[in-house]
């Protein structure tokens, strides 16, 4: 008797809880689904010229860097688009860095975990490149306004908005459909839903839940695209914008030809290290 009075208490509290979830998302809820406008970077061009700096892009024999230098040589080439890994230090405040280990062993230290924001203002990635904080990366996007950031890695989409004020500017990836609306309760304008379980292929309850969100973009590695290919397509036909990042085959993302074979039919955006125009 015990049990079931808990398990009846437990199922009180988690209708609660959803009913008060969709109260208080309803209003971003039903205007995004009413809104059937895609996205301004959605594209049906097979010019396949919609690419994204990966970490800024490759820059010297590195890659990965989020560095000052790297995001500045991906302007100087032309590149419209710019992804920016943000990770929090010990401190709290975001930097561009793509995973702590990586970051540790490029300024000679070991391990993962996290720094001060102190030690980033105070460390050259690999001797000789420039870590950026949020502020930084911010002042980046305010001198060069043709900038569009798209972030990576961090879920908490409430310090985005207010550390980065460009909702016309910025893509962000989110990892769940919880933080997708989330997302733009807090004013993001153009998030991104990370698709889960691609390389298995997109279970129909989620295909579900993506249509009647009228989700306007996904972001997905090559691996997941290469499981879900009908699928996107479909996506794109709807006016869905399709984000492709690489994973280590790399046979699309860094392949011009294999790019302007998919690009405007059924992905939008390339993330990629080494191309800046195709």
């Amino acid at each position: 008797m015990k049990f079931r009075h808990i398990f009846l208490v437990l199922v009180v509290a988690l209708i609660t809880y959803i009913c008060g979830w969709l109260a208080y998302y309803s209003d971003v809820i039903m205007a995004h689904r009413a809104d059937k406008t895609p996205y301004p970077f959605y594209t049906t061009s097979s010019k396949g010229d919609h690419l994204i700096a990966h970490a800024g892009g490759k820059i010297g024999e590195h890659i990965y860097t989020n560095s000052k230098e790297a995001y500045e040589q991906a302007l100087k080439r032309g590149m419209k688009f710019i992804e920016v890994d943000l990770s929090a230090t010990t401190d709290g405040d975001y930097v561009a860095v793509h995973d702590w280990e990586l970051f540790n062993t490029s300024i000679g230290l070991s391990g993962d975990k996290p720094q001060s924001l102190d030690t980033i203002h105070n460390s050259k990635i690999y001797g000789k490149y420039t870590p950026l904080d949020e502020k930084q990366i911010a002042q980046l996007m305010r001198d060069n306004p043709q900038l569009i950031m798209v972030t990576d890695k961090s879920r908490d989409v409430k310090h985005i908005a207010s550390a980065f004020p460009f909702p016309e500017r910025m893509i962000v990836q989110t990892f769940h459909l919880y933080d997708y609306i989330k997302a733009l309760k807090t004013g993001i304008k153009y998030p991104t839903l990370r698709l889960k379980g691609g390389r298995r292929g997109i279970p129909a309850y989620y295909k579900k839940l993506i249509e009647w969100t009228n989700v306007k973009s996904v972001i997905l590695g090559e691996l997941s695209f290469n499981k879900n290919k009908d699928y996107l397509k479909e996506l794109h036909d709807k006016g869905v914008t399709v984000i492709l990042y690489g994973n280590p085959s790399y046979h699309i993302v860094e392949n011009p030809d294999e790019i302007k074979k998919y690009a405007g039919s059924y992905i939008d955006l390339v993330d990629t290290d080494t191309l800046n125009n195709l």
